[in-house]
């Protein structure tokens, strides 16, 4: 009996080790085919589905795996599938999208209409009282509208159902001409960029507020305040992420985290010309552009780490990205870098197109003049007829 309880356990010795042996293969097979996946390089592509646009299209925005597109009669969401998620119609003179999240925000800018869209296509729709420059929305439909009444500008935070929540009133004369405005996801923190002149001295200055529990103890939840040098122009702000916010110069950049009141991370100054910077989720691309009029293109993550550069980069027209790939579109062709600098995709096309948008993994949309392509990538260079899927 000794003698065959022996043999019972070495043989499940022997299955644990060849079990592990066999987790052990997969978990790196698995490993390797990331790896594979993440250095290997697509061939052609399929068309999966198309979806006709308005000829008066006013607005393009990369959501998370989806497409938003406005026009002057309405606007839809199309998902990865290239199937329309939602559409709404309306008529506005000159409509632009914002996207967070699951939520959308059309706003008439010079006029006064707005209206948000959740993921269930339900449109909520309300009137401010000025006339809209900028807006921006947040993950719970919380919007934040920018509105000029020549001599004096107002900021105005509003629930997805239009209810006035923060209501923030600037004069021209003292705090300035507004440049820009951005609103963390979760609505509650907002950050403004005016620019205002002494003099022959141009001053920037961004003002960051708190519409929380922290920002009522706080003057008119005004939590802090940046003033640029004289003449350095500040042109941008944006949230890297939910806590993390960027203001871009025309010589670098500065990042700020914002939990509760704002703490300066890191001040870039970079030595090229910016020619263009692209905020993804987590990070920033920057094109620069050097005496010899050679460009470049580098990825700084949300500390401000430049984490990968390119030392050439393909002529374009237009810039595409996350935070795990660049897009660089012209209008007969589309270059696609990951992150680790590794080529994707790279392909020309039957027809003109003005913009390639991520929507997720290896699939991308194709915009042109009339119509919204849903692609996959693949092996093959033969490239399919469209067709649903």
């Amino acid at each position: 009996m000794e003698e065959v309880r022996r043999k019972k356990i070495n043989a499940e010795k022997i299955i644990r080790i060849l079990t592990g042996i066999l987790v052990l293969s997969a978990i790196t097979g698995g490993i390797l085919w990331v790896q594979q996946k993440r250095g290997h390089e697509y061939a052609g592509y399929e068309v999966l589905s198309e979806q006709g646009i308005s000829s008066g299209l006013t607005g393009v925005v990369q959501g998370k795996n989806e497409l938003l597109l406005c026009s002057n009669d309405g606007a839809k969401a199309i998902n990865q599938k290239g199937e329309v998620q939602w559409e709404i119609s309306y008529q506005l003179d000159n409509p632009a999208i914002t996207y967070c999240q699951d939520v959308a925000a059309v706003a008439d800018i010079g006029g006064r209409s707005v209206y948000v869209v959740a993921e269930n296509g339900i449109p909520y729709h309300y009137e401010v009282i000025y006339p809209i420059v900028k807006h921006e929305v947040a993950a719970q439909g919380v919007t934040a509208v920018l509105l000029d009444n020549e001599t004096e500008d107002f900021i105005q935070l509003y629930d997805i159902n239009g209810t006035l929540r923060v209501d923030i009133n600037t004069k021209t004369k003292t705090d300035g001409i507004p440049i820009d405005i951005a609103l963390s996801e979760d609505g509650k923190k907002l950050v403004t960029l005016y620019v205002t002149f002494q003099g022959d001295a141009m001053i920037c200055k961004v003002t960051f507020y708190n519409a929380g529990e922290v920002g009522k103890n706080y003057n008119s939840n005004v939590v802090g305040q940046t003033i640029f040098p004289d003449n350095l122009l500040a042109y941008d702000v944006c949230f890297l992420n939910a806590d993390t916010v960027c203001v871009l110069l025309e010589n670098g950049f500065r990042i700020f985290r914002l939990t509760e009141v704002p703490e300066l991370v890191l001040e870039k100054t970079l030595e090229e010309e910016v020619v263009e910077v692209l905020c993804v989720e987590n990070g920033l691309y920057i094109v620069k552009e050097d005496a010899m009029k050679q460009r470049t293109l580098t990825f700084y993550n949300a500390k401000g780490e430049a984490k990968a550069s390119w030392d050439e980069i393909p002529d374009y027209e237009r810039l595409s990205a996350t935070e795990d790939e660049v897009i660089f579109t012209s209008p007969q062709s589309a270059v696609i870098y990951r992150s680790n600098r590794s080529l994707k995709f790279g392909s020309t096309f039957d027809q003109s197109v003005e913009a390639v948008f991520p929507a997720g993994g290896d699939r991308y949309f194709l915009v042109d003049s009339g119509t919204v392509r849903t692609i996959r990538l693949t092996d093959d260079e033969k490239k399919e007829e469209s067709r649903e899927k």
